[in-house]
């Protein structure tokens, strides 16, 4: 899907990953975890049905500038909203954003921003197929935690109230679907 250059950001496309289109290999956000699972990873968990990714490339470049990855997951009804714990079920289905990571040239780009939107336009469609009460998140812990804490605070994401992983974070399908739908 291409998309429209936002500050210094190129022309971009965020397609679904495909090993033979997306050069890998010069990617580096700064935390090595990330950049070993794309570089590592990431292949085998789509093989195994664990995530699907979308990577962001400038038009005509096959490197890759940033990315994301979906799954499903569950999370336990009494944490989030009080509409979860009313609805009288053990666990609710959300999507779960295991990864998304820009490139360490493209910080401060609007890239991680075109990213997320690109994905919570995608879960909307993933919501409306399966059904999904939001999309969940956990923000990396480490060096610059707080200005990723205050970019998912900006989106309209908020922690999601589990004692056991504080940094995780959701935002409602609902919201998502008023704000971008």
């Amino acid at each position: 899907m291409p998309t429209e250059p936002g500050n210094d950001l190129p022309a971009l496309t965020i397609a679904k990953f495909d090993k033979a289109l997306h050069d890998r290999s010069a990617f580096s956000c700064g935390f090595a975890p990330i950049d070993n699972f794309l570089k590592l990873s990431l292949t085998d968990q789509i093989k195994q049905g664990m995530v699907a990714a979308w990577i962001a490339t400038a038009d005509g470049d096959p490197a890759v500038l940033g990315f994301y990855t979906l799954g499903a997951m569950a999370v336990r009804a009494d944490l989030g909203p009080k509409t979860w714990q009313r609805a009288r079920v053990p666990d609710v289905p959300v999507i779960y954003i295991r990864a998304v990571a820009v490139r360490e040239d493209m910080h401060g780009k609007r890239l991680g921003t075109a990213l997320i939107v690109d994905a919570m336009k995608r879960c909307l469609g993933i919501a409306d197929q399966m059904g999904a009460a939001a999309i969940v998140l956990d923000i990396l812990d480490g060096g610059d935690f707080e200005r990723r804490w205050k970019f998912y605070a900006d989106l309209g994401f908020a922690p999601l109230g589990d004692a056991d992983n504080p940094r995780r974070v959701y935002i409602p399908i609902a919201t998502v679907r008023e704000t971008l739908g």
